[in-house]
Formats: C-alpha cells, sequence, structure tokens
C-alpha cells in the first residue's frame, strides 16, 4: 500500500467510499456530499477547509483514505490535527490499511506541530475501536461529545 495526498484524480473513488460508509454507518438517506463539495472545500479555497491522506493498492487503486482538519485555537496554544473520517473498502480492511493511513496522520501532526491527533468513533463500531485499543490510543475520561442539529439551534 502507498499513502499520499489526495487530489482531484481521487474524487469519483473517495466519494464511493464515503457513500458506503455512510450506508453501513446509517446515514445514507441523508449523506450530501458530492464530487462538487469536495473540490469547493478542498482546493477551491485559499486555505482548505479539511486535507486527506489516500492508501492506494499495487494497481493504484484507492482502498481507504484519512479525511482530517487542524484545529489551530487549544488550550495548549498549539494545532490539534483532528482526523474526522478514516475509512477502508471494506475487502481491503485487516491488511494494515489503516495503520498506515493513521501512521501517516502521526507524521503529518508531527510535520504540522501539533500536540494532538484526536477523533471520535461510533459506540456501535466494536471493530474501530479494537483497532484504535490495539494501536495504543487512549480514550478520553470524563468527556461527553454533545451535537445541536439545526432542528433545534437554540
Amino acid at each position: 500500500m502507498a499513502v499520499r495526498k489526495f487530489d482531484k484524480n481521487d474524487l469519483t473513488d473517495v466519494l464511493a467510499l464515503m457513500k458506503q460508509h455512510a450506508e453501513l454507518e446509517g446515514y445514507g438517506d441523508i449523506f450530501s456530499i458530492d464530487e462538487e463539495a469536495l473540490v469547493r472545500l478542498g482546493f477551491d479555497r485559499s486555505v482548505p477547509a479539511y486535507h486527506m491522506l489516500i492508501s492506494e493498492n499495487a494497481e493504484g487503486k484507492v482502498v481507504g483514505f484519512a479525511l482530517y482538519f487542524l484545529q489551530e485555537f487549544t488550550f495548549r496554544n498549539m494545532p490539534m490535527l483532528y482526523m474526522n473520517q478514516l475509512i477502508v473498502d471494506e475487502a481491503h480492511r485487516r491488511q494494515g490499511t489503516a495503520r498506515e493511513l493513521v501512521a501517516a496522520l502521526c507524521k503529518e501532526a508531527r510535520a504540522l506541530g501539533c500536540f494532538r491527533l484526536k477523533w471520535g468513533v461510533s459506540s456501535a463500531n466494536e471493530n474501530a475501536i479494537a483497532f484504535y485499543d490495539g494501536i495504543g490510543a487512549a480514550r478520553e475520561k470524563g468527556r461527553f461529545y454533545y451535537t445541536l442539529d439545526e432542528t433545534v439551534f437554540l
């Protein structure tokens, strides 16, 4: 597997993986990302809203990606790299792809002077939790994450 930066040639493959993931996680009916949004948010801005690393197999097929962004303003006065999505094609799981992507994100975080790599995971995703526990990631203690959706904005 090879890990590299995302480019516009990857749009179709990445979007297919995103849709596959949305279906598996149960939000396929409201999934609204399209290629236009990926271009607008990732390539057309002077400061991209997101960054992405791609994993491709020996044939050059995209088999996974890690979408992330930087959170510059933190309590440590250092940036934090937030992994928003780590998705590996079902047929390519348990082959080291996720580990390679996380290792590449750690390298990116180090290069950017980040003090932490952070992400969330669904409590129902037992395989992901086992993977994260297995690589030595620490679960935050004493924290809950909350959301306010547009239908209940104050």
